[in-house]
């Protein structure tokens, strides 16, 4: 089975939109090859610090490569990440 993985992380309040932005481009980037967009998500952690939220990328079933495309998320997101990545993969029961 494919792992499912959860990458959280924690950006600059300041940079939400522009981080946004980023990621949902991403996503068109990724539309326009055929890969299954509605498996890659980004949340941000309700109780989080507003002015360093925490934000959580997941990478549901479906993608063909979740770590390739992981990586691929990383390096876009690289400008606004505060810290470390810390990535987790779990596989369905």
């Amino acid at each position: 089975m494919q792992p499912e993985i959860f990458v959280y992380y924690r950006i600059r309040a300041a940079d939400s939109a522009a981080a946004l932005t980023a990621f949902r481009k991403l996503q068109e980037q990724l539309a326009a090859e055929a890969v299954p967009i509605s498996a890659l998500r980004v949340l941000q952690r309700q109780d989080s610090d507003s002015s360093l939220p925490t934000w959580m990328e997941v990478y549901g079933p479906g993608l063909n490569d979740p770590v390739g495309l992981e990586a691929r998320v990383a390096a876009a997101m690289a400008p606004f990440v505060q810290g470390l990545r810390h990535r987790e993969c779990f596989t369905a029961l």
